[in-house]
């Protein structure tokens, strides 16, 4: 159960004042008392209301209060962008309980890890997804004190999401919510599994944070805003809220596909567009053009070049966005901003939040590198039982110290400049390289290895496996994948490309030398392209 005790206090008082005393029930409540038989939600060929989702959401609130779903208790949500993870979420809202939202692209490996760092009582998890089936995982993670409710075809004996909606179900008051209440927990970028970083937020953090965003953005009375992202990032979970803070419509998009986001842009009209680097590259590089007011985008550095290419194909305003899932939308370029400042920047902080650029305890001067500091209302309340964490990386005047790199500009904008841990964004999802080799560790055959990020044009980075062989021992990518499949690690974390060294240098103390064994795999890459081109 998550309580208001699992809080880290945060920030000045001053900045409070920001805050907007929001709950979820209240904001979606809002918009159905002053606009209810508006559309809310297109989903392809069909359309809901505020005031649909109103009721549905009522409906299962009565069927978690049945099961025994009380304030505080959590449940997870595995569900692609849909009507049911909407539901899920105002529903579990409803009742005072709190959501986790799960990426689809979890293996076993990290969803048991976080399943049970939680103590999650319910997953509202999908049967079938894109031609695969889910029993399987569904049954490895069920435990006497947590089951599957399952959305789309089961057995006659499961719990099914039916069930849960059922008019037999007792309605249930709205729980009685304070805004600084628990309300969704997520894990944080890069998390390693063996000990995941789970990031607790209230509904007045997360809320307050969209509602910011909608006034920096001047958001428009007739915007429908889509995500490509899944709600289960921070960045397409803030498109959610920021549709319902506005009274928007937002039309899904269950899976990335360019011809589908077409279909739907055009049935929908939608307006705004919420995408990572790596689905712009493909939406200009093969998809149709596209007539958006807006388009927002974050999650991995966004190259000036692509920026360009976006304005160009699709005649849209590009808002470029740095945030983490610690504090949501973080800096942000905007409309009135001359067009070079998206392509140099990530703008200026969300109104309310500070920004610092800090090398060894000091303010550096403009342009100078630093690691970049963030202190905002918005942010999370702590790690999830994990206040030795949370005191790492929050100090005592709620400064937030990112590990990203950054610079300010001389204008005020602030310049993204990459990660100092070893973390890889594959087109959005982060992940510990740390992690991954954790698990190749026992790998036969390999005497030493590193992950390391491979540069990427359409994704940014991908995994690169670098190893060094024990005599007479033989490794190629396909024992790789087997090995860590064998260990249910997701898939978009597996090692892409494989090389293989005599020896991986290392530090005095045994440590693998990063930056000395990038520069001899670019050798290595470098004779591999001689060859091809038979220089």
């Amino acid at each position: 159960m998550v309580t208001i005790e699992d809080y880290v206090v945060h920030g000045p008082d001053a900045q409070k004042a920001y805050l907007q005393g929001l709950t979820w029930p209240q904001v979606v409540g809002a918009v159905v008392e002053r606009a209810g038989d508006a559309i809310a939600v297109f989903d392809g060929p069909y359309t809901y209301r505020w005031r649909d989702w109103w009721s549905a959401a009522g409906q299962l609130a009565a069927g978690l209060h049945a099961f025994g779903i009380q304030k505080g208790d959590v449940v997870a949500v595995y569900l692609p962008n849909s009507w049911e993870f909407l539901v899920a979420h105002l529903g579990i809202a409803w009742v005072g309980a709190v959501m986790l939202p799960l990426h689809l692209a979890h293996g076993e490996h990290e969803l048991r890890a976080l399943l049970e760092r939680v103590d999650a009582r319910l997953i509202i998890m999908t049967a079938e997804w894109r031609g695969k089936t889910y029993r399987a995982l569904g049954e490895a993670l069920e435990t006497p004190d947590r089951r599957v409710v399952w959305v789309g075809p089961s057995l006659t004996d499961d719990l099914r999401w039916e069930e849960f909606m059922g008019s037999r179900h007792v309605p249930v008051p709205l729980a009685r919510l304070d805004p600084n209440d628990p309300f969704v927990l997520l894990a944080s970028s890069g998390t390693a599994s063996s000990r995941p970083k789970i990031c607790l937020h209230s509904h007045d953090g997360l809320l307050s944070n969209a509602w910011a965003t909608a006034r920096d953005g001047k958001s428009q009375p007739q915007d429908v805003i889509i995500s490509a992202s899944p709600f289960s990032h921070a960045f397409g979970l803030l498109s959610v809220h920021l549709s319902a803070v506005t009274g928007h419509a937002m039309a899904l998009l269950p899976y990335w596909d360019v011809s589908l986001l077409s279909e739907r842009v055009q049935a929908s009209r939608a307006s705004v567009l919420f995408a990572v680097p790596a689905q712009l590259r493909d939406l200009v590089d093969q998809g149709p053009s596209l007539t958006l007011r807006e388009v927002r985008t974050g999650g991995a550095a966004v190259p000036a070049d692509l920026v360009e290419d976006v304005r160009r194909h699709l005649q849209a305003g590009v808002v470029v966005q740095w945030g983490m899932t610690e504090v949501g939308a973080g800096c942000y370029t905007r409309p009135e901003d001359d067009a070079g400042v998206a392509s140099r920047s990530v703008g200026r902080p969300c109104r309310g939040a500070e920004v610092r650029v800090v090398e060894n305890g000091r303010d550096v001067e403009p342009g100078q590198l630093g690691e970049l500091w963030y202190r905002s209302p918005y942010q999370f309340r702590g790690y999830y039982r994990d206040p030795e964490l949370s005191r790492q990386i929050v100090d005592d005047e709620g400064w937030i110290h990112t590990g990203d790199l950054a610079q300010m500009n001389s204008d005020g904008t602030v310049q993204y400049r990459g990660r100092r841990t070893e973390l890889i964004n594959r087109g959005g999802l982060k992940f510990s390289a740390l992690e991954v080799e954790s698990l190749l560790t026992d790998l036969p055959g390999v005497s030493q290895l590193a992950v390391i990020a491979q540069p990427d044009r359409r994704l940014g980075e991908r995994a690169l496996l670098v190893v060094a062989l024990t005599p007479g021992a033989r490794l190629d990518l396909t024992d790789v994948r087997d090995h860590l499949a064998q260990k249910q690690l997701a898939k978009y974390k597996w090692p892409e490309d494989l090389v293989v060294l005599d020896r991986l240098p290392t530090t005095p103390s045994g440590k693998i030398a990063r930056a000395r064994l990038e520069e001899a795999v670019r050798t290595v890459q470098k004779g591999r392209s001689d060859a091809v081109s038979g220089n």
